[in-house]
């Protein structure tokens, strides 16, 4: 009985949450790079995430870790993977406390990706894999935030090109970054995510309508 009062409480809390205005909410950025697409076959190898309270990004709070897995990678003819070197995955960190933090840091926090597909199912796999709960607010997705944009507007979406994080953000007439790079795609996020938020231009937004347009 404890459990099931416990649950319709945080259901409770959450639904009161997400009808406030989506201004009063903090957001936690965040980009994985990985060796390939399906987490049960290709590693992790970086992960960066960061806080924000609109309109302020914390960049003081921005958290960068690499994974070696306990072995060298092999980075074939090239110097660089994911702009990561050899001697990046020198200095690795231990996933389960990496994922700790990161728990701990969503908690009550709406989390924000470019491609949601990808970096949840990454971290539901580390969910499994290391017992680390990941229980955001919500999520919104700066890529579909885009994709129904074009749908609102009636404009063609030519090609995917179109949706790419770089892409993205030429709309918006932010500065080009390094792309690939865990650190600098969750900054590059954060800050697509509050044009794309902003541009909208409707203070009494709350979170589940944004949560709608993402």
């Amino acid at each position: 009985m404890g459990q099931l009062l416990g649950r319709l409480a945080n259901w409770y809390q959450r639904r009161q949450q997400l009808q406030q205005s989506w201004l009063k909410q903090r957001y936690v950025a965040l980009d994985i790079e990985s060796a390939g697409l399906d987490p049960a076959r290709h590693q992790m190898l970086s992960i960066a995430w960061l806080s924000i309270n609109p309109p302020v990004m914390h960049t003081g709070s921005a958290q960068y870790h690499v994974f070696s897995h306990g072995q060298q990678l092999e980075l074939g003819q090239s110097p660089t993977i994911h702009g990561l070197t050899q001697q990046d995955f020198l200095h690795s960190s231990e996933p389960k406390q990496t994922f700790a933090m990161l728990s701990r840091a969503l908690t009550g926090a709406v989390l924000v990706c470019h491609h949601q597909g990808m970096d949840w199912r990454f971290l539901k796999y580390a969910e499994k894999q290391y017992g680390v709960p990941f229980k955001p607010l919500a999520i919104v997705d700066t890529l579909a935030f885009e994709k129904k944009r074009f749908d609102r507007r009636q404009q063609i979406l030519k090609d995917k090109g179109q949706l790419t994080l770089s892409a993205c953000r030429k709309r918006y007439n932010l500065p080009d970054y390094e792309a690939h790079h865990a650190l600098t795609d969750t900054l590059s996020c954060a800050e697509l995510f509050l044009a794309q938020a902003y541009s909208l231009q409707e203070p009494d937004l709350t979170l589940a309508q944004l949560s709608k347009l993402a």
